[in-house]
This record gives C-alpha cells, sequence and structure tokens, in this order.
C-alpha cells in the first residue's frame, strides 16, 4: 500500500515540515542528519531549499533557520553551509 508522503513532492513535504517545526527545531534536525550524506553539497542544497521555503513566509524565520543550523553544524565540528552558491555552468563555456 503506497503511503501518503510517498505521493508528495519533495516541495510539499519541505512545505510540511516548514508547518510543523519551528527553524530551531528543524535546524536541529537537519545538523543530526549531516554526516548521513554522502556529498555534502546534496545536504547544502537542501538546506537551501528549507531555507528559501522560509524565506517566502518571513524572512525572520529564514535567518533563525541559517544561524541555527550553521551553529549546530559548527558544534559538531563540520563547515557552515554554503548559502551563497552561484550555479556553475553545464556547457563548459567561460
Amino acid at each position: 500500500m503506497t503511503r501518503i508522503d510517498e505521493t508528495m513532492s519533495s516541495t510539499r513535504r519541505l512545505q510540511l515540515a516548514l508547518q510543523m517545526m519551528t527553524p530551531t527545531r528543524l535546524a536541529q534536525t537537519f545538523a543530526s542528519f549531516e554526516g548521513q550524506f554522502y556529498d555534502r553539497s546534496a545536504f547544502d542544497t537542501l538546506a537551501r531549499q528549507v531555507n528559501q521555503l522560509y524565506d517566502l513566509e518571513s524572512a525572520e524565520h529564514a535567518c533563525l533557520f541559517r544561524c541555527q543550523l550553521d551553529r549546530r553544524l559548527y558544534d559538531r565540528y563540520h563547515a557552515p553551509v554554503a548559502w551563497d552558491v552561484i550555479p556553475s555552468r553545464k556547457d563548459g563555456v567561460a
């Protein structure tokens, strides 16, 4: 039997997480799973997506999420999230 979360897009699941958890709690949860990502850039991308969703509802919540996540990563001896990333060009033209 299909679970309801399997029928939702990843963006919708993130939106639900934002509604259910405070920015501080979600940052704590994210930080606890950082080591589970084989590719750190995938973790940073997901964190940036959550930050963008928070920013749509409240710049204050977005700032709180960023600050709390970076602080919790620092406490665990991990680098902060690369928040300002310029997309690379895939066509190889400089």
